[in-house]
């Protein structure tokens, strides 16, 4: 029993952390290149970076590009 529980349980926690980066490149869809960037830049939170990273590869940037962002 306790194996299944814990199966179940990793998979919504998964299921959790996908949709919170989802929601947040939902969240930033209609901001700007720019303000995009200077949030990329300001933050540390691994979720927000991933879900701004996914829309700035949709506009044309690079993964290159990105990784060099200043810390």
């Amino acid at each position: 029993m306790r194996f299944l529980q814990k199966l179940f349980a990793s998979r919504t926690e998964q299921n959790v952390h996908k949709n919170h980066v989802a929601w947040i490149a939902n969240h930033s869809l209609c901001k700007t290149n720019e303000q995009l960037l200077q949030t990329l830049q300001q933050t540390q939170d691994q979720d927000v970076i991933k879900g701004i990273t996914r829309i700035l590869t949709s506009r044309g940037f690079s993964r290159k590009e990105l990784s060099k962002r200043p810390s």
